[in-house]
Protein backbone atom coordinates (compact mmCIF):
# COMPACT_ATOMS: atom_id res chain seq x y z
CA UNK A 1 0.00 0.00 0.00
CA UNK A 2 1.48 3.33 -1.04
CA UNK A 3 0.16 5.90 1.79
CA UNK A 4 1.13 8.87 3.49
CA UNK A 5 -0.12 8.27 7.42
CA UNK A 6 -0.61 10.89 9.61
CA UNK A 7 -2.82 9.15 12.16
CA UNK A 8 -3.54 5.96 13.14
CA UNK A 9 -5.34 3.68 15.46
CA UNK A 10 -6.84 0.90 15.68
CA UNK A 11 -8.02 -2.00 18.20
CA UNK A 12 -9.23 -5.42 17.90
CA UNK A 13 -12.51 -6.75 18.09
CA UNK A 14 -13.47 -10.67 18.63
CA UNK A 15 -15.78 -11.70 15.14
CA UNK A 16 -19.21 -12.06 15.79
CA UNK A 17 -21.04 -15.42 16.06
CA UNK A 18 -24.48 -15.47 14.75
CA UNK A 19 -27.14 -18.34 13.25
CA UNK A 20 -26.56 -19.00 9.55
CA UNK A 21 -29.79 -17.75 7.96
CA UNK A 22 -32.65 -16.57 9.64
CA UNK A 23 -36.11 -14.83 7.95
CA UNK A 24 -36.30 -11.41 7.86
CA UNK A 25 -35.93 -10.34 10.73
CA UNK A 26 -32.95 -9.19 12.24
CA UNK A 27 -30.41 -10.69 14.35
CA UNK A 28 -29.06 -8.25 17.42
CA UNK A 29 -25.27 -8.53 17.35
CA UNK A 30 -23.64 -10.37 20.76
CA UNK A 31 -21.62 -7.81 21.94
CA UNK A 32 -25.07 -5.05 21.69
CA UNK A 33 -27.53 -4.93 24.41
CA UNK A 34 -29.87 -2.44 23.52
CA UNK A 35 -30.11 -3.04 19.54
CA UNK A 36 -28.54 0.55 19.07
CA UNK A 37 -25.84 1.77 17.74
CA UNK A 38 -23.64 5.23 16.86
CA UNK A 39 -23.88 6.81 13.97
CA UNK A 40 -22.95 10.31 12.01
CA UNK A 41 -26.18 11.51 10.20
CA UNK A 42 -26.74 14.69 9.29
CA UNK A 43 -30.44 16.28 9.79
CA UNK A 44 -30.46 18.91 7.35
CA UNK A 45 -28.75 20.57 4.04
CA UNK A 46 -27.72 24.10 5.65
CA UNK A 47 -25.93 23.35 9.01
CA UNK A 48 -22.02 23.84 8.39
CA UNK A 49 -21.31 21.58 11.38
CA UNK A 50 -22.71 18.66 9.96
CA UNK A 51 -22.92 15.79 10.42
CA UNK A 52 -23.83 15.21 14.47
CA UNK A 53 -23.38 11.74 16.00
CA UNK A 54 -26.63 10.14 17.11
CA UNK A 55 -27.51 6.97 18.53
CA UNK A 56 -30.11 5.14 16.55
CA UNK A 57 -31.22 1.66 16.01
CA UNK A 58 -29.39 -1.08 14.15
CA UNK A 59 -30.95 -1.82 11.21
CA UNK A 60 -33.44 -4.01 10.05
CA UNK A 61 -33.08 -7.04 7.47
CA UNK A 62 -36.07 -6.55 5.42
CA UNK A 63 -35.34 -8.73 2.27
CA UNK A 64 -33.64 -11.91 1.82
CA UNK A 65 -30.57 -10.93 0.16
CA UNK A 66 -29.08 -8.63 2.32
CA UNK A 67 -26.73 -8.83 4.86
CA UNK A 68 -25.89 -6.73 8.09
CA UNK A 69 -22.49 -5.71 8.10
CA UNK A 70 -20.63 -4.64 11.10
CA UNK A 71 -18.47 -1.70 10.14
CA UNK A 72 -14.59 -2.04 10.22
CA UNK A 73 -13.49 1.23 8.54
CA UNK A 74 -14.76 3.47 6.03
CA UNK A 75 -13.92 6.21 3.33
CA UNK A 76 -15.40 9.43 2.62
CA UNK A 77 -15.30 10.82 -0.56
CA UNK A 78 -16.75 13.98 -2.82
CA UNK A 79 -20.09 12.62 -3.05
CA UNK A 80 -20.61 12.62 0.69
CA UNK A 81 -19.02 16.30 1.15
CA UNK A 82 -21.59 17.49 -1.60
CA UNK A 83 -24.49 15.83 0.03
CA UNK A 84 -24.30 17.42 3.29
CA UNK A 85 -24.79 21.20 0.91
CA UNK A 86 -28.08 18.81 -0.82
CA UNK A 87 -26.27 17.71 -4.00
CA UNK A 88 -28.91 15.34 -5.62
CA UNK A 89 -31.81 15.57 -2.97
CA UNK A 90 -33.90 15.98 -5.73
CA UNK A 91 -33.04 12.28 -7.41
CA UNK A 92 -31.80 10.26 -4.53
CA UNK A 93 -35.58 10.89 -2.68
CA UNK A 94 -37.35 10.31 -5.68
CA UNK A 95 -35.41 6.90 -5.49
CA UNK A 96 -36.27 6.24 -1.88
CA UNK A 97 -39.37 6.64 -2.82
CA UNK A 98 -39.91 4.49 -5.18
CA UNK A 99 -37.31 1.71 -3.18
CA UNK A 100 -40.39 2.30 -0.33
CA UNK A 101 -43.27 0.87 -1.88
CA UNK A 102 -42.08 -2.52 -1.69
CA UNK A 103 -38.94 -3.01 0.16
CA UNK A 104 -38.71 -1.04 3.37
CA UNK A 105 -41.29 0.70 5.58
CA UNK A 106 -40.03 4.54 6.17
CA UNK A 107 -37.43 3.92 3.40
CA UNK A 108 -38.27 7.19 1.99
CA UNK A 109 -37.77 9.60 4.71
CA UNK A 110 -35.23 11.94 3.78
CA UNK A 111 -33.74 12.36 7.50
CA UNK A 112 -31.98 11.98 9.42
CA UNK A 113 -29.43 10.45 6.29
CA UNK A 114 -26.31 9.04 7.26
CA UNK A 115 -23.46 9.39 4.65
CA UNK A 116 -20.70 6.92 3.58
CA UNK A 117 -20.29 4.49 0.70
CA UNK A 118 -17.45 1.80 1.00
CA UNK A 119 -16.68 0.41 3.52
CA UNK A 120 -15.10 -3.03 5.12
CA UNK A 121 -16.41 -5.13 7.86
CA UNK A 122 -17.64 -8.49 9.68
CA UNK A 123 -21.11 -9.67 8.24
CA UNK A 124 -23.29 -10.57 11.76
CA UNK A 125 -26.47 -11.57 10.24
CA UNK A 126 -28.02 -12.47 6.77
CA UNK A 127 -31.00 -12.93 4.55
CA UNK A 128 -32.02 -16.55 4.38
CA UNK A 129 -31.63 -16.04 0.27
CA UNK A 130 -27.42 -15.24 0.86
CA UNK A 131 -25.92 -18.39 0.17
CA UNK A 132 -22.14 -17.08 -0.92
CA UNK A 133 -21.62 -15.52 2.20
CA UNK A 134 -21.48 -16.54 5.97
CA UNK A 135 -21.57 -14.89 9.02
CA UNK A 136 -18.37 -14.12 10.36
CA UNK A 137 -16.90 -13.37 6.64
CA UNK A 138 -14.52 -10.49 6.83
CA UNK A 139 -15.70 -8.73 3.50
CA UNK A 140 -15.54 -5.20 1.69
CA UNK A 141 -18.42 -3.19 -0.08
CA UNK A 142 -20.33 -0.60 -1.31
CA UNK A 143 -24.02 1.48 -0.52
CA UNK A 144 -25.53 2.75 -3.62
CA UNK A 145 -25.80 6.57 -2.96
CA UNK A 146 -29.64 6.82 -2.14
CA UNK A 147 -29.51 4.58 0.76
CA UNK A 148 -28.27 4.75 4.10
CA UNK A 149 -24.75 4.75 4.33
CA UNK A 150 -21.74 3.81 6.12
CA UNK A 151 -20.79 5.78 8.43
CA UNK A 152 -22.08 3.93 11.58
CA UNK A 153 -21.07 1.08 13.48
CA UNK A 154 -23.47 -0.93 11.30
CA UNK A 155 -24.72 -0.87 7.99
CA UNK A 156 -27.32 -3.18 5.91
CA UNK A 157 -26.38 -3.80 2.59
CA UNK A 158 -27.62 -5.68 -0.56
CA UNK A 159 -25.39 -9.11 -0.92
CA UNK A 160 -24.81 -8.74 -4.77
CA UNK A 161 -22.52 -5.45 -3.47
CA UNK A 162 -20.60 -7.19 -0.87
CA UNK A 163 -17.97 -9.59 -1.58
CA UNK A 164 -14.98 -11.26 0.30
CA UNK A 165 -12.13 -9.02 1.45
CA UNK A 166 -8.99 -9.68 -0.73
CA UNK A 167 -6.69 -11.17 1.18
CA UNK A 168 -3.65 -9.08 0.51
CA UNK A 169 -5.56 -5.76 2.31
CA UNK A 170 -5.70 -4.99 5.53
CA UNK A 171 -9.28 -3.76 6.52
CA UNK A 172 -8.26 -0.23 6.53
CA UNK A 173 -6.80 -0.52 3.03
CA UNK A 174 -10.05 -1.99 1.86
CA UNK A 175 -12.05 0.72 2.59
CA UNK A 176 -10.19 3.12 0.43
CA UNK A 177 -10.86 1.18 -3.22
CA UNK A 178 -14.27 0.52 -4.10
CA UNK A 179 -16.29 3.65 -4.76
CA UNK A 180 -13.32 5.72 -5.98
CA UNK A 181 -12.58 2.43 -8.38
CA UNK A 182 -16.28 1.99 -9.15
CA UNK A 183 -16.07 5.63 -10.90
CA UNK A 184 -13.16 5.11 -12.46
CA UNK A 185 -14.07 2.04 -13.89
CA UNK A 186 -17.57 2.82 -15.20
CA UNK A 187 -16.39 6.07 -16.38
CA UNK A 188 -13.18 4.72 -18.57
CA UNK A 189 -15.20 1.18 -19.35
CA UNK A 190 -18.14 1.64 -19.69
CA UNK A 191 -18.76 5.75 -20.43
CA UNK A 192 -15.25 5.99 -22.20
CA UNK A 193 -15.94 3.12 -24.43
CA UNK A 194 -13.16 0.82 -23.85
CA UNK A 195 -15.48 -2.06 -23.48
CA UNK A 196 -16.12 -2.53 -26.73
CA UNK A 197 -12.89 -1.11 -28.21
CA UNK A 198 -11.27 -4.12 -26.22
CA UNK A 199 -13.19 -6.17 -28.67
CA UNK A 200 -11.41 -4.97 -31.78
CA UNK A 201 -8.61 -6.60 -32.51
CA UNK A 202 -7.30 -3.84 -35.02
CA UNK A 203 -8.11 -1.06 -32.93
CA UNK A 204 -4.99 1.38 -32.05
CA UNK A 205 -5.38 2.33 -28.30
CA UNK A 206 -3.84 6.22 -28.34
CA UNK A 207 -2.89 7.38 -24.73
CA UNK A 208 -5.75 8.64 -21.91
CA UNK A 209 -4.70 11.58 -19.91
CA UNK A 210 -6.34 11.62 -16.37
CA UNK A 211 -6.62 14.99 -14.90
CA UNK A 212 -5.83 15.60 -11.30
CA UNK A 213 -4.15 11.80 -10.62
CA UNK A 214 -3.04 12.24 -7.26
CA UNK A 215 -6.97 12.24 -5.74
CA UNK A 216 -8.94 8.89 -4.69
CA UNK A 217 -10.38 8.15 -8.17
CA UNK A 218 -7.28 9.32 -10.26
CA UNK A 219 -5.18 7.27 -8.58
CA UNK A 220 -7.03 4.26 -9.11
CA UNK A 221 -7.72 5.44 -12.72
CA UNK A 222 -4.13 4.88 -13.45
CA UNK A 223 -3.73 1.71 -12.24
CA UNK A 224 -6.68 0.24 -13.98
CA UNK A 225 -5.39 1.83 -17.50
CA UNK A 226 -1.59 0.16 -16.53
CA UNK A 227 -3.71 -3.15 -16.04
CA UNK A 228 -5.43 -2.94 -19.19
CA UNK A 229 -2.30 -1.95 -21.22
CA UNK A 230 -2.79 1.74 -21.86
CA UNK A 231 -0.58 4.34 -21.39
CA UNK A 232 -1.60 6.89 -19.06
CA UNK A 233 -0.29 10.51 -18.84
CA UNK A 234 -1.48 12.16 -16.03
CA UNK A 235 -1.64 16.03 -14.29
CA UNK A 236 -0.36 16.49 -10.78
CA UNK A 237 1.48 19.26 -8.42
CA UNK A 238 4.54 18.83 -8.06
CA UNK A 239 5.23 16.68 -4.79
CA UNK A 240 2.88 14.09 -6.53
CA UNK A 241 4.98 13.07 -9.14
CA UNK A 242 6.89 10.41 -8.25
CA UNK A 243 3.72 8.92 -6.38
CA UNK A 244 2.03 9.10 -9.92
CA UNK A 245 5.15 7.55 -11.77
CA UNK A 246 5.04 4.46 -9.30
CA UNK A 247 1.41 4.17 -9.46
CA UNK A 248 2.16 3.92 -13.71
CA UNK A 249 2.07 6.90 -15.60
CA UNK A 250 4.12 7.14 -18.24
CA UNK A 251 4.12 10.64 -18.24
CA UNK A 252 3.19 12.67 -14.73
CA UNK A 253 2.70 16.39 -15.67
CA UNK A 254 3.21 19.57 -12.67
CA UNK A 255 0.11 21.09 -13.71
CA UNK A 256 1.80 24.49 -12.01
CA UNK A 257 4.69 24.80 -14.51
CA UNK A 258 4.73 27.52 -17.57
CA UNK A 259 4.55 24.82 -19.89
CA UNK A 260 2.55 22.60 -18.69
CA UNK A 261 -0.36 22.95 -21.37
CA UNK A 262 2.77 22.35 -23.94
CA UNK A 263 3.66 18.91 -22.18
CA UNK A 264 0.14 17.89 -22.00
CA UNK A 265 -0.55 18.71 -25.79
CA UNK A 266 2.99 17.22 -26.72
CA UNK A 267 1.84 13.81 -25.13
CA UNK A 268 -1.49 13.70 -27.22
CA UNK A 269 -3.52 12.97 -28.64
CA UNK A 270 -5.70 11.50 -26.26
CA UNK A 271 -8.67 8.71 -26.43
CA UNK A 272 -9.88 9.79 -23.28
CA UNK A 273 -9.33 12.93 -21.11
CA UNK A 274 -10.84 12.01 -17.69
CA UNK A 275 -11.41 15.08 -15.48
CA UNK A 276 -11.05 14.11 -12.02
CA UNK A 277 -10.20 17.69 -10.88
CA UNK A 278 -13.19 19.56 -12.05
CA UNK A 279 -11.21 21.58 -15.11
CA UNK A 280 -14.23 21.40 -17.45
CA UNK A 281 -14.69 20.62 -21.45
CA UNK A 282 -14.52 24.33 -22.11
CA UNK A 283 -11.05 24.77 -20.49
CA UNK A 284 -9.95 21.69 -22.07
CA UNK A 285 -10.99 23.05 -25.61
CA UNK A 286 -9.23 26.26 -24.75
CA UNK A 287 -6.38 24.82 -24.06
CA UNK A 288 -5.74 22.49 -27.15
CA UNK A 289 -5.43 19.23 -25.29
CA UNK A 290 -6.08 16.91 -28.34
CA UNK A 291 -9.09 14.40 -27.88
CA UNK A 292 -11.51 12.42 -28.71
CA UNK A 293 -13.76 12.02 -25.75
CA UNK A 294 -13.57 14.09 -22.78
CA UNK A 295 -15.36 12.70 -19.95
CA UNK A 296 -15.99 14.60 -16.65
CA UNK A 297 -17.20 13.65 -13.35
CA UNK A 298 -18.68 16.33 -12.44
CA UNK A 299 -21.72 16.44 -14.71
CA UNK A 300 -24.48 19.36 -14.62
CA UNK A 301 -27.58 16.27 -14.01
CA UNK A 302 -27.67 16.58 -10.35
CA UNK A 303 -27.54 20.32 -10.18
CA UNK A 304 -30.08 20.48 -12.69
CA UNK A 305 -32.51 18.00 -10.91
CA UNK A 306 -32.22 20.02 -7.27
CA UNK A 307 -32.96 23.40 -9.44
CA UNK A 308 -35.34 22.37 -11.79
CA UNK A 309 -37.19 19.28 -10.70
CA UNK A 310 -36.96 16.05 -12.54
CA UNK A 311 -39.12 16.76 -15.18
CA UNK A 312 -37.15 20.03 -16.14
CA UNK A 313 -34.55 18.87 -14.74
CA UNK A 314 -34.15 15.82 -17.23
CA UNK A 315 -35.01 18.64 -19.99
CA UNK A 316 -32.30 20.64 -19.28
CA UNK A 317 -29.68 18.20 -18.72
CA UNK A 318 -30.26 16.73 -22.55
CA UNK A 319 -30.23 20.60 -23.68
CA UNK A 320 -26.15 20.94 -21.56
CA UNK A 321 -24.81 17.18 -23.07
CA UNK A 322 -26.30 18.03 -26.89
CA UNK A 323 -25.06 21.57 -27.07
CA UNK A 324 -21.25 20.40 -25.33
CA UNK A 325 -21.39 18.36 -28.29
CA UNK A 326 -22.10 20.98 -31.15
CA UNK A 327 -18.88 20.42 -33.26
CA UNK A 328 -16.98 23.49 -33.85
CA UNK A 329 -14.27 22.76 -35.75
CA UNK A 330 -13.57 19.90 -38.03
CA UNK A 331 -12.39 17.88 -34.83
CA UNK A 332 -15.14 15.40 -33.40
CA UNK A 333 -15.01 15.51 -29.65
CA UNK A 334 -17.29 13.76 -27.59
CA UNK A 335 -18.34 15.47 -24.18
CA UNK A 336 -19.88 12.58 -21.64
CA UNK A 337 -20.44 12.02 -18.00
CA UNK A 338 -18.84 9.89 -15.95
CA UNK A 339 -20.65 8.15 -12.34
CA UNK A 340 -20.20 5.75 -10.22
CA UNK A 341 -21.96 2.59 -10.45
CA UNK A 342 -22.16 0.17 -7.53
CA UNK A 343 -21.73 -2.92 -9.22
CA UNK A 344 -20.95 -6.37 -8.85
CA UNK A 345 -19.04 -6.78 -12.18
CA UNK A 346 -17.18 -3.63 -11.30
CA UNK A 347 -15.92 -5.11 -7.66
CA UNK A 348 -14.77 -8.96 -9.18
CA UNK A 349 -12.91 -6.53 -11.76
CA UNK A 350 -11.31 -4.63 -9.47
CA UNK A 351 -11.35 -7.75 -6.61
CA UNK A 352 -9.21 -9.31 -9.33
CA UNK A 353 -6.78 -6.74 -10.29
CA UNK A 354 -6.08 -6.31 -6.39
CA UNK A 355 -5.37 -9.89 -5.48
CA UNK A 356 -2.86 -10.42 -8.72
CA UNK A 357 -1.30 -6.80 -6.98
CA UNK A 358 -2.03 -4.92 -10.16
CA UNK A 359 -4.10 -2.30 -7.81
CA UNK A 360 -2.67 -0.88 -4.52
CA UNK A 361 -4.60 1.51 -2.51
CA UNK A 362 -3.60 5.10 -1.81
CA UNK A 363 -3.84 6.33 1.81
CA UNK A 364 -3.48 10.25 2.55
CA UNK A 365 -4.62 9.87 6.49
CA UNK A 366 -6.64 7.63 8.63
CA UNK A 367 -8.95 9.03 11.26
CA UNK A 368 -10.49 7.26 14.52
CA UNK A 369 -14.52 7.17 14.19
CA UNK A 370 -15.14 10.05 16.82
CA UNK A 371 -12.94 12.47 14.70
CA UNK A 372 -15.55 12.20 11.66
CA UNK A 373 -15.90 15.84 11.56
CA UNK A 374 -12.62 16.80 11.22
CA UNK A 375 -11.82 14.10 8.31
CA UNK A 376 -14.67 15.64 6.22
CA UNK A 377 -13.25 19.33 7.17
CA UNK A 378 -10.00 17.91 5.97
CA UNK A 379 -11.79 16.38 2.65
CA UNK A 380 -13.19 19.71 1.86
CA UNK A 381 -9.88 21.03 2.19
CA UNK A 382 -8.87 19.29 -0.62
CA UNK A 383 -5.61 19.19 -2.67
CA UNK A 384 -5.62 14.85 -1.14
CA UNK A 385 -2.75 12.31 -2.02
CA UNK A 386 -5.49 9.29 -2.24
CA UNK A 387 -8.19 8.41 0.09
CA UNK A 388 -8.73 9.51 3.71
CA UNK A 389 -10.38 6.71 5.48
CA UNK A 390 -12.43 6.33 8.90
CA UNK A 391 -11.47 3.95 11.26
CA UNK A 392 -14.48 2.29 13.41
CA UNK A 393 -12.62 -0.42 15.51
Amino acid sequence: MIKIPKKLSSMLINPFSQPRCFSQASVKPKNNTDGKMNAWQIHCYTDKNNPHLSKVRIPILSKPSEVLIKVDASSINQIDIAMTNGYGAQLFNCMRKVNSFNIRPHSDIEFPLILGRDFSGTIVSKGHGVDKLQVGDEVWGVIPIQEQGCHAEYALVDSSLVSLRPKNLSYIEAAAILYAGLTAWSSLWYTGGLAYKSLCSNYKQKPVLVLGGSGGVGTLAIQLLKAWKIDVVATCSNDAITLLEKLGANIAIDYTEFNANEKIIAAGPYDIILDCCNQGSNAVKLNGYPHYTYITLNSPLLKNYDKHGLVFGTVKSIADLLQDNIPTSTDINFVKWGYFIPSPTGINVIQNLIENKQITPVIQEVFHFNELPTAYNKMREGHLRGKIIIDMR
